[in-house]
């Protein structure tokens, strides 16, 4: 049987984002939300939420880009002079195999990122992290310890992404960082007894989904429960001046609500579920 969790992530980013995904969970296929406590809009985006009425979120925690929500006294390594994160995961990569990073510092503004989202009283069913962060072992510890503590059942799992068309020198990067870091990440996840699913689609197309894309994705789909990461949105000057990562969100967004993409869904008999039904739908790995 193929499973399919559909995770639009950055909930709490821009409002524009926000409205984006929610569209994409009202009209579309996407069936877990990620929701960003440093994001700017996160108090909006918290609101929201609960109109929403969702019955579970993702914690989707951030070391880079945002700026963090514990008192920077309390912090002093994990931002610069203008007093945020680091702009990217390469620099926050530089700085954790220099030593630069206080571990302990990492674990205090996770842990305060999730105090912020427990406050919405939504249940937390899985744990992942802005850019990704959290493939690097020594994050992924602290995810791992942060999880058992919290109950969170799940972690965001980037392992077996297919290295599908169109090809892009940027998917060869990203291909050789994913099988640098996976083998230490699957064995770290397997110890800690701690949920993960069988397949990941996303990371290399980060940011260039589109509706054939997404098909070619879905006619690939292996077996077993599968997450396909994306990021839905809607075009505002925020979302290109200050995310400009965002910047094909419509793109995601009107091949999320396709109904080709749901007619392809339908035929290849794939069930789309939550991360809450991911604990028992494996069929390739036992846990």
């Amino acid at each position: 049987m193929k499973y399919l969790i559909v995770s639009a992530d950055d909930f709490g980013l821009s409002e524009s984002i926000d409205n984006g995904i929610l569209k994409a969970c009202e009209e579309g296929i996407v069936t877990s939300v990620h929701v960003i406590p440093s994001g700017a809009a996160y108090f909006g985006a918290a609101a929201s939420l609960k109109t929403a009425a969702l019955k579970e979120i993702g914690a989707h925690l951030a070391l880079t880009e945002t700026a963090p929500v514990t008192e920077l006294s309390r912090i002093p390594t994990l931002v610069g002079p203008d007093g945020n994160f680091h702009k990217s995961y390469t620099g926050l990569f530089a700085h954790l195999l220099l030593k630069r990073i206080d571990r302990a510092q990492i674990y205090l503004e996770l842990k305060n990122q999730l105090d912020r989202l427990k406050a919405t009283g939504i249940p937390i069913t899985n744990l992942s992290s802005h850019q990704h962060v959290h493939i690097f072992p020594d994050i992924l510890e602290i995810f791992i310890r942060l999880a058992k503590e919290y109950g969170i059942p799940s972690i965001r799992y980037l392992g077996k992404d297919k290295f599908l068309p169109p090809f892009r020198i940027s998917k060869v990067y990203k291909k050789i960082i994913l099988g640098y870091f996976n083998p230490k990440d699957k064995r770290l996840l397997e110890e800690s007894g701690l949920s993960y699913t069988d397949n990941f689609l996303g990371f290399l197309d980060s940011g260039q989904i589109n509706e054939d894309i997404l098909i070619r994705m879905l006619n690939k789909l292996p077996d077993g429960t599968t997450e396909l990461v994306t990021h839905p949105g809607f075009i505002s000057a925020e979302v290109l001046y200050k995310c400009v990562f965002h910047k094909n969100c419509e793109t995601d967004l009107a091949a999320l609500t396709s109904r080709r993409v749901k007619q392809a869904i339908a035929d290849k008999g794939i069930k789309l579920i939550p991360f809450s039904s991911s604990y028992r739908a494996s069929t390739t790995r036992s846990r």
